[in-house]
């Protein structure tokens, strides 16, 4: 019986090896004829026989049964059909080659031209830029688990985002460089932030469908504007395709807490959008019945799904002449979490020994977040003929975002002894804020001469912000010792002193851009000589209005007890309000700058040369009264910024970049105003003292780009920035939070990026490290013994290790898209302490989010996104142990470290349906 087992084994392995020996595989990539980027996605098929796409690598795979001649079929969008006869004898690799598709007719060429929102475009683009750059395409975005701009801007190597108070992304760090040290761009214009105090924008106000590309410049030219040491971010709106373009969804979704508790909401629409000062003029005295109560009361919302909708429709006319581009995107979410926060506010004096950190405040905060997004995107443009072309662009951005907080806050010091015996206060805060950016754009290029050209752009565009009626009460509702009474005990629950705050500002520039370049060659060396230059006008308007509403005590003298917010009284202690005060101020600035700068390439060898000067005035002026010496001041300086780029290309596939650039980073308005802010947890004020920043930047850069959609980078960088801006405390206790010059700082590290597919499978990963130092003077107590000591430490934001990575799966025959991707961003300090070793850093943070997409019937497409999948924990914490004599909530007895905040913001989800045409 084992012989017939064995003998029948014997005889199927020698039937399988003599069908395998049969069976001729044949493995072919296919490629364009003239750049060789692989084609992906393109038709390949075997005449009379099956038909497959390629991989994300370009490749494909037929298992033939006998040896002969075959035709090979290739079809591709804006490429001719290829038929090609080959004679295949046995296994082996074919490489085939397409042509792009155009026609010419009588004198005029008809091209197909190349889709910008492509990965392989974005790739071409990278690798032939004359600077370092990184592109995220819009094809890439869509099938990202992202929704905004902010969000985007996470996967791209040596970017990491300071989020907003609902887990979003808000502000791009590039390099380790805070956001104050970077500039956005919208189609290449620099636009004006909404921010109340700063020059950067916050990228939580731009919906990801509207653009075409998002590119971050990491080493500056001459023609770009010199205020960036980290790096711009410009985000490129669609443009007018050749042909009809449609690209609409909607989608709608829930996000996970909300599952679990019920949403606060209270009613935008009775909040007075103007303070009483505004309403009635300046003699107006207000009243109580100028402060209504109703966006104080609260309700619970328990259905709430988020709704998200978006199209771009674009086309050309008139003999491809005239080209249309018009999108719309608009985003309705919600998001509630909770979170603790301890904030070590308390140094505490020992005897014989150093300072130690105590909790004051032990807090819960429960909030609720209702955000409106909209954004609309306009491009027009009109080849007057071969040598003339205008463009007008539009684009305006509206964040809506009405949040409520709910804090219950314990007292931690003594008389509490424990658990149940420390004061309790209950806050409830409604906030409301109206952000909005319109940029109007007007552009021509022209062609003078042969080898001459010039263009223009004209500018117009304002940024706005308004936080109405910004209204907190507070209840003193727990247990209390007063001087009567030395041990704690439960009173009725008493109102309280509260403040109802009015801010407003206005950012407006007027720009104008004028290039000339002129292209030829000497001695068969071509070139390019450029000079341009820019002139900005800058004004910006600052409101501030603070009522402080005072409890009216009782007949008897005894204090209001709560019941609900309709039933206590108050009155106005400063019924003028607070107009003259350094808050309402108002600020100009006026650049104009000059470049030349000279292209030319030897060789192999590219080199971008040049230098720019800008010059800044700036002026501010308060409402302070005209005896202040700070009530107005001017500040005026100039730049020289050279910078120099090589580039060689060691073959069509590889690079390697070294570059130089000087760059500057200014005072915004806000820090050079002697003002005076109070904020939730500590007051910040101006500086009227502060210099400007100056950077010298040195980037070095390999790149290989193996195919149209793969690459591999290796990077490194140094800066070195003199009289870096950075906040720290001042004050005689200690208690503001000021802008400061702190002597010079450097900055460096490295980056690694690897794009690899194979058939339908894909990896992404990139990891950044940077290390930076700066010494500043801290605080430091022995025996209650103060003095002041230098202390080094990384800049505000700088994260040593920023990792992304992504597993990718794309089936181009069943249409089907599948991203998982992970984004890292290691420890960082979150803010100065004016204490030596007391600064407070964000953990380490892990976010996993994943995407798909299924295509059918071609244009259409159902898709899914679903971020933090994990429910990540973001923390932050102080490097130093509790001194407090007895426990606090939500601290570790014994810990090395103390716990400051954490926040659990929970999953999103996220459900659509696509067509694109």
């Amino acid at each position: 019986m084992r012989k017939i087992v064995l003998l029948i084994a014997v005889f199927n392995f020698c039937f399988l090896a003599l069908n395998a020996q049969s069976v001729i595989i044949v493995k072919g990539s296919l490629s364009d004829a003239i750049s060789h980027e692989t084609l992906l996605g393109a038709t390949v098929g075997i005449a009379g026989g099956k038909s497959m796409q390629t991989g994300l690598d370009g490749t494909f795979t037929f298992k033939l049964a006998q040896k002969g001649s075959y035709t090979f079929h290739c079809t591709y969008i804006g490429y001719r059909v290829l038929d090609t006869t080959i004679h295949i004898s046995e296994s082996t690799h074919i490489s085939l080659k397409m042509n792009g598709s155009a026609a010419e007719l009588n004198t005029v060429s008809i091209t197909s031209r190349r889709s910008n929102e492509t990965e392989a475009s974005a790739k071409l683009d990278e690798k032939n830029a004359p600077q370092v750059m990184n592109i995220i395409s819009a094809k890439a975005i869509q099938l990202s688990p992202d929704i905004i701009i902010a969000n985007v801007l996470q996967r791209v190597s040596g970017v990491s985002v300071e989020r907003s108070s609902n887990g979003d992304g808000r502000y791009a760090i590039i390099r380790g460089m805070d956001q104050r040290y970077n500039y956005t761009l919208i189609n290449g214009i620099k636009i004006p932030s909404p921010d109340n105090k700063n020059r950067y924008v916050p990228l939580d106000l731009f919906p990801a469908d509207l653009v075409e590309r998002v590119e971050v410049t990491k080493a500056l030219t001459p023609d770009m504007e010199g205020d960036a040491v980290g790096g711009v971010i410009n985000m490129v709106m669609k443009n007018a395709p050749d042909q009809l373009y449609i690209n609409a969804s909607v989608s709608t979704g829930y996000s996970q807490n909300l599952f679990d508790r019920p949403f606060k909401s209270f009613p935008v629409s009775a909040i007075h959008m103007q303070s009483p000062y505004q309403a009635n003029g300046p003699s107006y005295l207000a009243v109580p019945a100028d402060f209504t109560r109703d966006n104080l009361n609260y309700t619970n919302k328990s259905f709430t799904p988020n709704t998200m909708a978006n199209v771009s429709v674009g086309n050309r006319f008139f003999d491809k002449k005239l080209g249309v581009m018009i999108g719309a995107s608009y985003q309705n979410t919600y998001k509630s979490y909770s979170s603790i926060f301890n904030p070590g506010d308390q140094y505490f004096d020992e005897t014989g020994a150093e300072g130690t950190l105590r909790i004051k405040h032990a807090e819960l905060r429960d909030y609720s977040t209702h955000t409106t997004r909209l954004g609309l995107n306009g491009k027009i443009d009109y080849r007057i003929n071969k040598a003339n072309r205008i463009e007008a662009d539009g684009f305006y951005a509206v964040l809506d975002e009405a949040q409520t907080r709910l804090t219950t806050d314990t007292l931690q010091p003594a008389p509490r002894v424990g658990v149940g015996t420390g004061q309790v206060w209950w806050y409830a805060r409604s906030r409301y804020q109206h952000q909005t950016i319109a940029s109007a754009t007007l552009k021509g290029d022209h062609a003078i001469l042969p080898g001459l050209k010039f263009n223009w752009t004209g500018v117009y565009s304002k940024a706005n912000s308004n936080v109405p009626d910004l209204a907190e009460y507070e209840i003193d509702g727990g247990y209390y010792a007063d001087g009567t009474n030395p041990q704690p005990y439960q009173h009725p629950l008493k109102t309280t002193d509260y403040h109802r705050i009015w801010q407003s500002n206005s950012d407006r520039d007027v720009s104008g851009y004028g290039n000339l370049a002129y292209n030829n060659e000497i001695a068969r060396i071509p070139f390019t000589l450029s000079f341009g230059g820019m002139y900005r006008d800058k004004h910006r308007n600052n409101l501030y209005e603070d009522y402080e509403l005072r409890t009216v005590p009782n007949g008897d003298g005894s204090f209001q007890t709560w019941t609900d917010i309709y039933h206590f009284n108050w009155s106005v202690f400063n019924p003028a309000g607070s107009p003259v005060n350094a808050n309402n101020y108002r600020s100009g600035e006026t650049i104009s700058a000059q470049y030349g700068m000279l292209k030319f390439r030897v060789s192999n060898l590219e080199t971008v040369v040049g230098a720019r000067v800008e010059n800044t005035d700036q002026t501010y002026d308060t409402d302070l009264p005209v005896t202040s010496a700070a009530k107005s001041g001017k500040i005026s300086y100039s730049d020289m910024l050279p910078s120099i780029h090589f580039k060689y290309m060691l073959n069509d596939k590889t690079n390697l970049r070294l570059s130089y650039f000087a760059s500057v980073n200014r005072p915004s308005y806000f820090e050079i105003v002697p003002t005076l802010v109070k904020g939730d947890d500590y007051d910040e004020s101006g500086n009227p003292n502060l210099k400007h920043a100056t950077a010298d930047n040195i980037d070095l850069r390999y790149e290989l780009f193996p195919n149209s959609n793969e690459q591999v980078l290796l990077g490194a960088f140094y800066k070195r920035i003199q009289n870096p801006i950075e906040y720290g405390f001042v004050g005689d206790k200690f208690d503001q939070y000021q802008p400061n010059n702190y002597g010079d700082a450097t900055n460096y590290g490295f980056e690694a990026v690897f794009e690899k597919y194979i058939s339908r499978f894909g990896v992404r990963l990139n990891y950044t490290y940077t290390n930076s130092s700066i010494t500043t003077t801290k605080i430091h107590t022995v025996n209650a013994v103060r003095e002041a000591i230098n202390e080094t430490r990384p800049l505000q934001g700088q994260s040593a290790h920023i990792a992304n990575a992504a597993l990718l799966y794309k089936d181009n025959v069943h249409g089907l898209d599948l991203q998982l991707a992970w984004q890292y961003t290691g420890e960082r300090i979150a803010l100065v302490s004016p204490y030596y070793n007391f600064d407070v850093w964000q953990k380490g943070l892990s976010l996993f989010d994943f995407s798909g997409e299924k295509r059918f019937a071609k244009k259409y497409a159902v898709f899914i996104k679903v971020q933090n999948l994990l429910n990540a924990a973001d923390k932050f914490y102080i490097k130093k142990p509790l001194s407090n004599p007895y426990p606090v909530p939500y601290e570790t007895a014994g810990a090395a470290e103390t716990l400051t905040q954490r926040s659990l913001y929970g999953q999103t989800y996220q459900i659509g349906f696509r067509y694109i045409f």
